[in-house]
């Protein structure tokens, strides 16, 4: 039988893929393992966000024993087929027209179509009798010359495949040559139709928590982002779907769930399906990322401000506090339109954490940007703001049209400057946590007994708990994974402690 394991780079969105992925292999008869060593075949869900990322691809490739066989699929498969000089003719098309149809862009309009791309032959092949591309699904260098160069030094990479066909996995497994059983083609034909394995959180042992993607892709265009570029434009799932794989995590044991999407208030139904799952029996939290301030209906506002099961915590990413450098990176909000986002959930009756990301030294950020950025940072009494220190990334706007011209040293001072004033203000909230008891999901526990998790309002929290087991990693009904209930009474800068409840 067939062994596989999965590497993930990335954000939670590629969590949620590796789950399709695991589900749609051990449908045809393959069995996950744990390590790269037990494994025959090590796929490779990447990430291609920034160029550090695909080299930690790329490295961990080098690791990867040559007896073993390499399949790479998501971001840095499109990223690298989207910006691929192409101009070869295929029957009196180019690969880039090429790329506008099929499944390049959708789902392929046959449930067995012909897999081709394995060999160069099977191009020339396909030039010569005109096939029906609509029909067809492209693999390894047949689209994306990464594979070609890549199997130069690793002649152990099997299969480039894009994560919309994972679907098309047992018959792209049957061509290379593995036994494949008999699987459900309802299961596996379409990405939106696969149930996910109940694996698709931070690891195995976190069976409480699953993500959910509502949409893929992006249509923002950023001028900074690759997003729209490695992982296409924007598509909303059904909401009925969505629902129903929530509604499938629930029913196996999971908790809480997050619901995933690069603009995931976007979908036009977003509030209803959140009040859907919040209504499914077994629920304990129900959190989403990332949000976007200008399509945050009352409706939504209202679930946070009433429902229990609807976690205090909103992670609205601003960019930047500047309406000079807004407009410059194409996010479409002001300043101004942020501030009455901040007094809209300020005015709630509950209590919300919320927290952002910042990019600092976009190009012709100045001093009074940055300045800005500071101000609607002390405004907005962030927890947390995750802090980016801007590079231009090949394939973007900023990159082809920008000049990245703020010194190193500049950019890593701003950082520092908006860390310090982070700490003072997150000190401040996290006094006012003092004597709240709150559910905890626990993600690590240490020899000492000590127990790290986050809370309600994602708040990392530290357990003091220094009690000596014979398996300190699960004891009393409390394991990495699971919920416990602990009261904070303690807060410093982006941590909690408190003790069991």
């Amino acid at each position: 039988m067939t062994k596989f394991h999965i590497v993930i780079f990335g954000c939670q969105m590629n969590y949620a893929d590796a789950a399709r992925i695991r589900a749609v292999l051990t449908n045809i008869g393959m069995t996950h393992v744990d390590t790269i060593d037990e494994a025959d075949i090590v796929v490779l869900d990447t990430c291609s966000v920034r160029q550090k990322s695909e080299d930690k691809v790329t490295g961990k490739i080098r690791e990867i024993p040559s007896d073993k066989k390499i399949w790479i699929t998501w971001c840095m498969v499109q990223h690298n087929l989207r910006h691929a000089k192409i101009s070869k003719q295929l029957h009196d098309k180019t690969a880039s027209e090429l790329m506008k149809r099929g499944n390049f862009v959708g789902n392929v309009a046959t449930r067995d179509p012909e897999i081709v791309g394995f060999s160069n032959q099977e191009m020339k092949d396909l030039k010569e009798y005109n096939a029906d591309t609509d029909n067809i699904v492209f693999v390894n260098h047949a689209f994306n010359p990464m594979f070609f160069n890549f199997q130069k030094t690793f002649p152990n990479l099997e299969l480039i495949m894009r994560i919309d066909d994972i679907g098309f996995i047992p018959r792209i497994a049957s061509r290379l040559g593995y036994e494949v059983q008999e699987w459900d083609i309802e299961l596996t034909n379409e990405y939106n139709d696969i149930i996910p394995h109940t694996w698709n959180q931070l690891s195995d042992a976190n069976a409480k928590t699953a993500f959910v993607p509502v949409s893929t892709g992006c249509s923002q265009f950023c001028a900074y982002c690759i997003v729209p570029y490695a992982r296409g434009l924007e598509k909303n799932l059904p909401a009925d779907k969505i629902i129903a794989e929530a509604r499938h995590h629930i029913e196996n044991g999971v908790e809480e769930i997050t619901l995933i999407g690069q603009i995931v208030n976007k979908h036009p139904n977003f509030a209803d399906i959140c009040e859907a799952i919040l209504d499914i029996p077994g629920l304990r939290w129900l959190r989403y990322t990332s949000p976007y301030p200008t399509f945050y209906s009352d409706k939504l506002l209202h679930l946070h401000e009433t429902h229990p099961k609807m976690c205090p915590h909103i992670h609205m990413p601003l960019q930047s506090g500047s309406d000079t450098i807004l407009k410059k990176m194409f996010r479409g909000y002001t300043a101004e339109q942020f501030r009455v986002f901040v007094d809209r959930i300020r005015a709630l009756n509950r209590d919300i954490s919320i927290t952002s990301d910042i990019i600092v030294g976009f190009c012709d950020e100045t001093e009074e940007d940055f300045q800005e950025s500071m101000a609607l940072t002390q405004y907005a009494r962030f927890d947390m703001v995750y802090i980016g220190i801007y590079s231009p990334r090949p394939g973007t706007l900023a990159h082809r049209m920008m000049d990245d011209n703020i010194p190193k040293d500049v950019k890593h001072d701003r950082r520092d400057r908006l860390n310090t004033l982070l700490k003072e203000i997150s000190y401040a909230n996290n006094q006012k946590e003092i004597g709240r008891t709150t559910d905890v999901m626990i993600t690590a526990i240490h020899e000492d007994g000590t127990i790290d998790g986050y809370t309600d309002n994602m708040k990392n929290i530290t357990i003091g708990a220094p009690l000596q087991r014979e398996e300190p990693t699960k004891w009393e009904g409390i394991s990495v994974g699971s919920f416990t209930t602990a009261t904070i009474t303690e807060g410093e800068s982006f941590r909690l402690k408190g003790k069991l409840t």
